[in-house]
């Protein structure tokens, strides 16, 4: 290695010396700059975040790709929806060339969404409007192309070779319904890569691997990153053959990465735990989604009674750690919403009031408040469809001929142009919801007290917070009918602001099929 070459690798990780150029990725120590990115104290615990594909949400150059300027272009838009966080599906450069997560870089911008220059004028723009961003991050599994693995895959020599998890023989063991053992094609035998063999798994016991990680949180959070969404956190650690599922291990991972984000002030940290979210929800992640939820907030929507299960959620004490979400970017949280509720847009209504106001902090998905269909597939990329934004030949998402991926099937009846301003539009629904939380910030984190029970053909919770009081009366049911709820005084609608008075220390509202009220109270 001549002092040049051995200069160009200071900071950074090395991969072959030669007459060709050699791969590097930063694996440089990140010290802590913390910034203040001009959000309210706690803006986390009371924000409604959107979910969104860079990709998929809006092209500003023409080649049918979604990019960082597009987005910024949009951000008026989220913010007059009542939008107040945003989850950034990966924006790392990948393997997989699609939703990207197989990291190629973690300190880098997917080139397909601009640069790091358009990240951040991004970034400061979303501050500006009062909006914070978290980005998703993936710390089981890197790309099989990242240059860490390429060096650790090639020999047992490599610095790097125990940051993933290697054997000279295929181990036999489970892993789904696959084995998750891979042939190393660069330097023989075998690599553990549970997902796939694209997605080599991290040896996440090794201090120098996580202490990358945790490095990594650094850099994004220094630049003004107001938190990350942790991908898989279920199967973060393997301890046999069929021990890859919530070892005790990953908790201790989750706390020591949840650290690193706390140390910085105001930010915040949720996970993806797909099978036992409350056991991650609290001092390892701060919130974690509540995934299984969703099937029961959906299936009380359509049947007309609230499920047990959901009772016993809202009822639960870890409730304010766990966000609803009803759909997501993958399928096994379920299909485009508009296809779950098979065009009844009652049930759809209610799903959604759930959701935002008996969360303290809810998820949307993008196309979400316009019932934004799949593109023609029930599968993830199906779901993943260019965003809706008018009826035009390119949908308002680009202007060249053909997006990277087929448009949703109903974009011609159902987009922001068709539903802008019409009172009795889905996207306006979602908008007075939001903007109710914001008005009446009781209806976001007041202290919750359910006051329904399972198999009721209602749900009823109140709210209360700094002396004020709230009450919310949903209708589950295809028939109108009249819900009270202990109350006196005069209470003022959230989501429309006519008042009503208490009778005989009773609130008495009368519901349409699937009506939603919010009505508050000051003491």
């Amino acid at each position: 290695m001549t002092l040049k070459t051995f200069a160009a690798c200071i900071g950074a990780l090395c991969l072959a010396v030669g007459a060709e150029a050699a791969p590097a990725v930063d694996v440089s120590t990140v010290a802590a700059q913390p910034k203040d990115t001009g959000l309210g104290a706690g803006w986390n615990r009371r924000a409604t975040f959107m979910e969104i594909f860079v990709r998929s949400y809006q092209d500003s150059d023409g080649d049918g790709i979604g990019d960082f300027n597009g987005l910024t272009a949009r951000l008026d838009y989220l913010k007059d929806l009542g939008v107040t966080g945003i989850w950034l599906m990966p924006i790392h450069p990948s393997a997989d060339k699609d939703h990207n997560y197989a990291v190629t870089d973690y300190r880098a911008i997917n080139p397909d969404f601009g640069t790091m220059a358009d990240f951040e004028r991004f970034l400061s723009e979303a501050h500006k409007r009062g909006i914070g961003v978290i980005i998703d991050y993936v710390v089981n599994h890197s790309a099989n192309d990242n240059p860490i693995f390429v060096d650790a895959a090639r020999s047992t020599l490599s610095a790097y070779r125990d940051w993933y998890i290697f054997a000279d023989t295929d181990p036999k063991w489970q892993g789904f319904s696959w084995g998750p053992w891979r042939q190393n094609k660069v330097g023989g035998g075998y690599f553990y890569g549970l997902f796939d063999d694209q997605m080599p798994d991290f040896n996440l016991k090794n201090p120098e691997a996580l202490g990358y990680h945790a490095d990594n949180f650094r850099f994004w959070l220094n630049k003004g990153v107001d938190g990350f969404r942790i991908d898989a956190v279920t199967m973060l650690v393997e301890n046999g053959p069929t021990a890859y599922m919530d070892q005790p291990e990953n908790l201790e991972i989750l706390k020591q990465l949840n650290a690193v984000v706390k140390s910085y002030g105001n930010r915040y940290l949720i996970c993806e735990a797909s099978e036992q979210p409350a056991l991650y929800a609290g001092e390892a992640c701060t919130n974690s989604f509540a995934f299984g939820t969703q099937k029961e907030i959906k299936d009380s929507a359509k049947s007309g009674r609230l499920s047990e299960k959901l009772a016993a959620v809202l009822s639960s004490e870890k409730r304010p750690l766990m966000p609803l979400v009803l759909q997501s970017h993958d399928s096994y949280v379920g299909d485009r919403l508009i296809h779950e509720f098979a065009g009844n847009e009652g049930a759809y209504r209610v799903a959604a009031a759930i959701s935002i106001l008996a969360s303290d902090t809810p998820f949307s998905y993008y196309g979400e408040e316009i019932g934004m269909a799949n593109n023609g597939k029930y599968d993830d990329p199906g779901l993943r469809a260019p965003m809706s934004w008018d009826a035009t030949q390119g949908h308002g998402f680009t202007t060249a001929a053909k997006p990277y991926r087929p448009y949703a099937v109903n974009a011609d009846t159902h987009n922001v142009t068709a539903q802008t301003g019409v009172k009795t539009s889905l996207l306006e629904y979602y908008r007075a919801l939001y903007m109710a939380r914001q008005r009446y910030p009781v209806l976001a984190d007041g202290q919750f007290s359910l006051i329904s029970k399972a198999g009721d053909d209602h749900l009823i919770f109140a709210r209360e917070k700094d002396g004020v009081q709230a009450r919310v009366l949903i209708n589950l049911t295809g028939a109108p009918q009249t819900l009270s709820v202990a109350g006196t005084g005069v209470w003022t609608s959230a989501l429309d602001s006519t008042q009503l008075t208490a009778q005989g220390g009773t609130v008495v509202v009368t519901l349409p099929t699937h009506g939603v009220a919010a009505y508050v109270k000051v003491w």
